[in-house]
C-alpha cells in the first residue's frame, strides 16, 4: 500500500475500515474531531515518530547490554555469566549467581536460535531486552549492583530503582514501537503504554545512554 502524505483518494478513504480499522484510528479520529484525513495525517506521523524513536531505541539498548555484559564478565571472571551458577567473588560464603526462571529461559530461547559454538556476545545480543531490566531489579542489589553492576552506569546519579524503572518503562515504549501501538502525544512527550509511567519525554531517554556514555549521548 503506498500513500501520498497528506494525500488521500476518495477510494482509499471508502475502505479505510478494511485496510487501516476504524478501530486502529480511534485514538486519531478522537483528536481530528472525527475527520479521516487529519485523522491519516495524524496517524502517518505517529508512524514518522516511531521509526526515529525506533532507531534509537535499538542504540540505547546495544549500549546498555554491552556495558552490563563487559562489567560482569570481567568482575564476574566469565562472559557466560548469563548461565548462572559462576562464584561471585565478593561473597565469603562462596555463593553463585542464581537467576530467576524468566531469564533462565530468556538465555535459553536466546541460545536455542544459535550454534552451540556461537561467542557470548552473539548470546548476548539475541537476548530479548526484557533481560536487562530483570537484572536491576532488587533481587541483584547486593549480590550484584552494589558489588559491581553499579560500574555499568558509571556516570549515573540516580539510585538502582531509577536506572531499573527507567529500562522498564523504554522496553514497554519499544514493544508499543515494534506492535504498531499509538505512542503520539500533544505535549511533546510519548505514550508508553505504561501504567507506572504512561509518559516519557525525549531527554530521559537520552539520559539512559549518557548513564552508560556521555559521549555516546552526544
Amino acid at each position: 500500500m503506498s500513500i501520498s502524505r497528506f494525500t488521500y483518494t476518495a477510494g482509499f478513504i471508502a475502505c479505510i475500515d478494511r485496510v487501516v480499522s476504524r478501530e486502529r484510528l480511534s485514538r486519531y479520529l478522537a483528536a481530528a474531531g472525527g475527520d479521516i484525513p487529519k485523522a491519516l495525517e495524524l496517524y502517518e506521523h505517529n508512524i514518522a515518530v516511531s521509526e526515529s524513536l525506533f532507531g534509537f531505541l535499538h542504540g540505547l539498548e546495544v549500549a546498555v547490554r554491552n556495558s552490563i555484559h563487559h562489567t560482569l564478565g570481567h568482575d564476574l571472571g566469565s562472559f557466560t555469566w548469563y548461565e548462572g551458577g559462576c562464584v561471585l567473588p565478593w561473597s565469603a560464603s562462596g555463593e553463585v549467581l542464581s537467576l530467576t526462571t524468566v531469564m533462565a529461559d530468556m538465555v535459553a530461547e536466546a541460545k536455542a536460535k544459535l550454534s552451540p559454538s556461537s561467542a557470548p556476545g552473539k548470546v548476548v545480543a539475541e537476548l530479548t531486552f526484557g533481560f536487562w531490566p530483570n537484572i536491576l531489579t532488587k533481587r541483584f542489589h547486593s549480590k550484584l549492583w552494589m558489588p559491581s553492576l553499579h560500574k555499568a552506569f558509571p556516570h549515573a546519579t540516580v539510585p538502582r530503582s531509577s536506572i531499573h524503572l527507567r529500562l522498564e518503562v523504554i522496553r514497554r515504549l519499544r514493544n508499543r514501537i515494534a506492535h504498531h501501538e499509538p505512542i503520539l502525544t500533544s505535549h511533546n512527550e510519548v505514550y508508553t503504554g505504561f501504567k507506572d509511567q504512561p509518559h516519557v519525554n525525549l531527554q530521559s531517554l537520552l539520559d539512559c545512554v549518557a548513564w552508560v556514555s556521555g559521549d555516546a549521548a552526544l
